[in-house]
């Protein structure tokens, strides 16, 4: 399986106000991608995870996708 991104995110912290950034680590299902698609490392996707979870209850990212 390919990873979504070449090399590690250069993001240091994941901002829950950032959702820009966020989306790129959310599939079309509104699904947060997992570790092996997204190349980080294990404190990183929990980080990550925190963040869209807190995004999605502030209504900056949807719950699920419109389909």
């Amino acid at each position: 399986m390919a990873k979504i991104f070449k090399y590690r995110s250069d993001v240091a912290f994941f901002d829950y106000k950032d959702f820009k950034t966020l989306q790129r680590y959310v599939n079309s299902y509104g699904q947060i991608e997992t570790r092996k698609k997204t190349g980080l490392s294990e404190s990183q996707q929990r980080h990550l995870a925190q963040a869209i979870k807190r995004a999605r209850h502030i209504a900056l990212l949807p719950f699920i996708a419109n389909s």
